[in-house]
């Protein structure tokens, strides 16, 4: 009977001391998040505190537009021009030159007609209208010379050295040749149209005609029936055919 009373004295104690202590830690918890709230305000005033937040259970809340002061107007213009600044948009590269609708069938034909690809021709075109300009030159007469010559294979080369889509002797033009292309630039499809440009050029200046130009340029000065310019006449008078009319009468011719 005496220890039961003891035990229940015991009791009483225990609880009263673990009520004391459950009271004032919750009055510390208490104090704890009034400091913290009251550091938030601080910080940053009332607008957009969530005080779940606090403990990770949410996301500060956003503030409305009319909630919006003017610092904070001008803070996020200062945000919205350093990045602009620091992620400049990139520079517009410039097009590349388009062929007009004539030349476009005339790439068409000289496709059908010489089994390549058109995206392999296009720039082939593209390189004789710009030789042609150059030195004062119809394209159509440079095309026709590449068609007879090399049949558009940019890596031809005869027996007797004569390289690429003109078929140009390069221990003979030398100084035609930019040097900044490579060990092979008449292999360069390019750079062997624009010297053979030049180089048919002035062939045509030094005999005086189309005809005697073409036959020189093919190393044929002394054949009586010019038989190499005659294919080249016949090629381009297709291809204007072709770019006025179309591949179907083209090809036909």
């Amino acid at each position: 009977m005496f220890n039961s009373s003891r035990l229940s004295v015991a009791a009483r104690y225990v609880g009263a001391f673990l009520l004391q202590f459950a009271h004032g830690g919750l009055v510390v918890a208490g104090l704890i998040v009034t400091v913290l709230i009251g550091f938030r305000v601080a910080d940053h005033g009332w607008t957009g505190v969530n005080v779940p937040s606090l403990f990770g259970r949410a996301e500060a809340s956003v503030p409305s537009v009319d909630q919006l002061t003017p610092g904070d107007l001008a803070e996020t213009a200062q945000v919205a021009e350093a990045e602009e600044e620091a992620s400049p948009e990139p520079e517009s590269k410039p097009l590349p030159p388009k062929l007009s609708s004539d030349m476009v069938r005339v790439t068409r034909y000289l496709a059908r007609r010489y089994h390549v690809s058109r995206a392999a021709v296009e720039p082939l075109v593209l390189a004789a209208k710009t030789a042609g300009e150059s030195v004062d030159l119809d394209p159509l007469l440079i095309i026709a010379v590449v068609g007879v010559e090399s049949g558009f294979n940019p890596f031809a080369e005869s027996a007797f050295g004569a390289q690429g889509l003109m078929q140009v002797v390069p221990r003979y033009h030398k100084d035609k040749i930019d040097p900044q292309v490579g060990h092979h630039p008449l292999l360069d499809p390019a750079e062997n149209i624009r010297v053979g440009a030049k180089v048919l050029k002035e062939s045509i200046s030094r005999n005086g005609s189309l005809v005697a130009g073409l036959q020189q340029y093919a190393g044929a000065a002394t054949d009586p029936a010019t038989a190499y310019a005659s294919r080249v006449i016949a090629e381009k008078q297709r291809l204007h055919v072709a770019m006025k009319a179309g591949t179907k009468l083209a090809s036909a011719n």
